[in-house]
Formats: C-alpha cells, sequence, structure tokens
C-alpha cells in the first residue's frame, strides 16, 4: 500500500511539475525576470556558501531572490538551498527556478559513519529521558533543541501533549537527532556565511540552532519581513519586548498620529469586521450577534479560559510558565477544584480539528469546566458579566483589557508583556496566587499602552511591503489569505517592479545585514 502511495504522489509530481513548466506562464516570465536582474551575481565557483532552507511558497521565494543574492555578493559565496525530510523530493522545474536566482538546490542524507553514531546517539539520548522537560531542555554540545523537538512531535502527530514511551516519540526523536548529525558537521566541513530559516520552530530550525552556537549570522527573511537570529533571540516575532522604547524614539507627530490609526482599527475590529490586520482570520470573535445566555447569572466571579491550539507550536514565541498547553490546561483544572469560580472554555471561531476533543477529555476530568460554542461573541460574554480571561500569550490578552476585563498571561514570552495593561506572573508560584485570589486583583489599565502596542504591532506588520508595494492589497486582489500561494504572485510581483525599488531593496537588506539589528524596520530603509 505505501508503495502504491508513493508511486501515486510521484505521478501526480510529475504531472503537476509538466502543467508548471510547459503551461505556467507566470512561473517562466519569474525565471526570465531571475535571469536578467541576478545575473552578474552568480558566484558559483566560490568556496563560501550562503545556505537558504528549501520552500515552494511563491512570496516566500520572492524573498529569497533577493535576500539569498544580497547574502552572497556580501560574502562572495554562492547560494545553496538544502531540503529535507518528507519534502527532500526537489522536482526539476523546483530546481530550474532556484537557478534562476543563482541558487543550487540539494536534498541530503547521513553517510554510513554517520548512521552508524545516529543508533548509538539515541540509545544514549534516549537513555537519559526520563520526563517531558527532559525532552524540552535536551542539549547536546552546547545546541539546545529539544523544545523544537517537543513542538515538532506534537504538530505532527497532533498530539496536545509529549509521551515519551510512545513509539511515534522515539521517531520524532530520531530525527531530532539525524538533523542535528547531519547539521553538527555540514557547518564543521563547508565555509558556510550565513543561513536563513522559513519557520524558527519545529525540527526545521535545528540547523538555525547549530549555526548560532557555531557563531554564523542567521536569519528569517520572507514576504512578511527579517529578523536576525542569534544565541539572545532565538525566535522572530518577538520585538514587542522593544516596543515601549520603539515607541518613545517616534516623532510626536507619529506617535500621535500611530494612537489613532489603532484606534481606528481596534473600532472596526471590535464591530465585527474580519481579517482587520490579521490576513489568516476568517471569522470574527466580536460579532454583534446574540444567543441565549451563557453565562449563568448569579454573583461568582467568572472565568473564560481562552483555548490555543493544543499541538500548533506552543513555543513558538520562547518558553512560556508551563511546557504546553495541556500541562497548561491541566493545572487550570486543579485550580478550579480549590476554587469557587465558574469555569468557562472558549476555542477561537477559527480552531483546527482535533480540539475540541481534547477539551471535552479536560471537561470530563475537571466538572467546573464548561465548554461553550467558539463562535458566542466576546461582546455577549463580556456583556454577561466575564470577570477575567486566562491566556498564555493569545491576542485576547490586550483586546479584554480594551474592555476594562483582567486579563492574565501564563508566558514570559507574551507579546504585551511589555506593558501593564495585563498581568505576567513570572513563575507559577506567582501565576498560583493570583489565581486563587482573583477577585483581589485590581489593575489600572491605561486604554493608550493598548494602542500604543497595538499601533507598534502594527508598524512592525507592515514590513511586509518591503518587496510588495501593499501586502494587503495582493491578499484581498487574490481571495484571502491561503490563495497568495500560487504562481500569479509572481505576476503580481512582476507588474510592480521598477529598477528604483530594485535598487531601494537590495540597500534596505544590505542595511539590515549591516545593522546586525534583531528586526528589519524602517529606518533600514535609504529614504
Amino acid at each position: 500500500m505505501d508503495n502504491i502511495k508513493r508511486i501515486s504522489n510521484f505521478t501526480q509530481r510529475l504531472i503537476k511539475g509538466f502543467w508548471i513548466l510547459f503551461f505556467d506562464k507566470a512561473f517562466r516570465n519569474f525565471i526570465l525576470h531571475n535571469r536578467k536582474i541576478w545575473k552578474r551575481y552568480n558566484n558559483n565557483d566560490s568556496k563560501a556558501e550562503v545556505l537558504f532552507e528549501f520552500t515552494d511558497m511563491q512570496p516566500s521565494i520572492i524573498s529569497y531572490s533577493y535576500f539569498s543574492n544580497v547574502l552572497a555578493e556580501k560574502f562572495n559565496a554562492k547560494i545553496r538551498a538544502y531540503s529535507f525530510g518528507k519534502n527532500s523530493w526537489v522536482s526539476l522545474y523546483q530546481k530550474k527556478l532556484y537557478r534562476s536566482f543563482n541558487a543550487d538546490v540539494f536534498s541530503y542524507r547521513l553517510n554510513k559513519a554517520q548512521k552508524s553514531e545516529l543508533g548509538e546517539l539515541f540509545n544514549s539520548v534516549y537513555s537519559t529521558l526520563h520526563s517531558k522537560n527532559d525532552v524540552f531542555d535536551l542539549c547536546i554540545s552546547g545546541v539546545w533543541f529539544g523544545d523544537l523537538l517537543y513542538d515538532s512531535h506534537m504538530m505532527t502527530y497532533k498530539l496536545p501533549t509529549v509521551d515519551i514511551n510512545d513509539n511515534k516519540f522515539k521517531k520524532t526523536l530520531r530525527e531530532a537527532l539525524y538533523q542535528f548529525i547531519y547539521w553538527r558537521d555540514y557547518f564543521t566541513s563547508h565555509d558556510v556565511k550565513a543561513i536563513n530559516v522559513t519557520h524558527c520552530c519545529y525540527l526545521i530550525a535545528i540547523p538555525l540552532r547549530v549555526a548560532i552556537h557555531k557563531g554564523i549570522p542567521a536569519y528569517q527573511v520572507n514576504v512578511y519581513g527579517g529578523f536576525y537570529l542569534s544565541g539572545q533571540r532565538f525566535w522572530a516575532y518577538t520585538d514587542f519586548y522593544d516596543y515601549p522604547l520603539q515607541f518613545s524614539e517616534l516623532s510626536k507627530t507619529e506617535q500621535l498620529y500611530g494612537v489613532e490609526i489603532a484606534k481606528e482599527r481596534i473600532d472596526r475590529r471590535f464591530a465585527g469586521e474580519v481579517g482587520v490586520d490579521m490576513a489568516y482570520s476568517t471569522k470574527s470573535a466580536y460579532t454583534n450577534i446574540k444567543k441565549d445566555r451563557v453565562l449563568s447569572n448569579n454573583d461568582k466571579f467568572k472565568i473564560l479560559i481562552a483555548a490555543h491550539c493544543f499541538f500548533d507550536s506552543p513555543n513558538g514565541l520562547g518558553p512560556n510558565l508551563f511546557i504546553d498547553f495541556f500541562e497548561w490546561f491541566n493545572f487550570l483544572g486543579k485550580i478550579s477544584e480549590k476554587t469557587d469560580y465558574e469555569w468557562y472554555l472558549k476555542t477561537h471561531p477559527d480552531y483546527l480539528p482535533g480540539n475540541i476533543e481534547i477539551l471535552n477529555m479536560f471537561i470530563d476530568r475537571y466538572p467546573k469546566f464548561r465548554l461553550i460554542s467558539s463562535d458566542t461573541s466576546h461582546h455577549q460574554l463580556i456583556d454577561e458579566g466575564i470577570d477575567c480571561v486566562l491566556t498564555t500569550y493569545g491576542t485576547i490578552g490586550w483586546e479584554y483589557a480594551a474592555f476594562g476585563k483582567l486579563a492574565i498571561n501564563a508566558s514570559l514570552s507574551c507579546p504585551h508583556i511589555a506593558y501593564n495593561f495585563n498581568l505576567c506572573p513570572k513563575n507559577i508560584e506567582e501565576y498560583e496566587n493570583l489565581l486563587m485570589r482573583l477577585s483581589e486583583q485590581n489593575i489600572d489599565i491605561d486604554i493608550n499602552e493598548i494602542y500604543e502596542y497595538y499601533y507598534m504591532k502594527l508598524r512592525r506588520d507592515n514590513m511586509s511591503n518591503w518587496l510588495y508595494q501593499d501586502y494587503h492589497s495582493y491578499i484581498k486582489n487574490v481571495g484571502g489569505y491561503d490563495n497568495q500561494f500560487v504562481s500569479i504572485a509572481y505576476n503580481y510581483f512582476i507588474d510592480e517592479f521598477t529598477n528604483s525599488i530594485h535598487n531601494q531593496t537590495i540597500a534596505l537588506l544590505n542595511n539590515f545585514i549591516d545593522s546586525k539589528d534583531y528586526c528589519m524596520q524602517e529606518k533600514h530603509y535609504l529614504n
């Protein structure tokens, strides 16, 4: 059966490749475009190299064409794109596409000696894993990748937590060690000047961690902007720690403008408009549709637990108070047994399949938990008297604060941590003390802090316009977030192309690289 499936997948890929090569005009136009503008950047004879994680996402490929060539010229290096795992097979049309902007694509496997070491290392490492915390903390030769292993295992098998005795976990551990051995040796035997990855989470980020350990410049640059990763900052999108300082450095005019634009967009969001600064969203959590009463009509303290997707990279912004959302829920369930609060659970309207079943398991375990419909409007919950919302690091933290409600995060990697409109306990003990005394908590919420936070996030998100004149307009024009990953992205980009924009983009990337700033910012533009 597996052989039949493999043959079927291979045949489908061949048919797709044939169709793209001969009938996809946008694909061919982009190749011709690349050959014209990147021809002089070719450094294929160099022994030095810059590495890029292979991807077939069109907007990311456009960003690759720029960032790879700018890096290659800066380091006088050739461009190599690596592919591994389930996507290790790279088609001829994909190789042709990458070659058009001077990149060579390669897949890799361990050699005989490395495979022998893999078996020995697996036995050695697995014997030291006695708990989930041991998995999360896994570090070999100074390279920490336990968090990547942990999150990748849950996402691969859609699991709420990790069971070290599960054969599936052993398979994921072996894959992680496979990646570690390969990249440890690769960076030793090759003159790698820089690396760019698609994500800073899951096993695909292992080469990133090895590169950082070896002092090699590491980046995540894509259509949404760019980040320079280091031992101090392993994860992209955590510039929120810097928001207050960055806001203070803006002109007074822009600060006032920022507050006004944030207020306007937040009002639209709370009015039920879908997709306001959330291109991926397909439903609003703030509709004006009312149902029969959801909360009990009494004076008990009422808590809303805003559930996250249990298996979608819980540690993608860095460690939280709890190792995963399963442990967080289990902790809250035990607290529910000690208190006289009312506990309500709700998922986001766009929840992924598999989450409701996990929540029902917790409801069976902890009778005080009550699941409410995912499409219940937060306006209704607030009107009916919800007192507090609990989240790990969700947007609901600032949303409920905007309504004057108490919001408590369970993370030191929370996007709102630099502000005072939420509570962010520093450890589990402090978190428990807060939960046991919720009715005593008073928080003075400054709505302008929320506007400032929102504007700074919006300002960062606007760096997605470094490739497109208006990325959000592009998303709308192609019919939504999911539709951006088609070859029309190439035509959209080429239609906007001018030599002036091209030169400005190259200057932006050079300034970003030279600055060694964590995040690509507007200040990196020449003008």
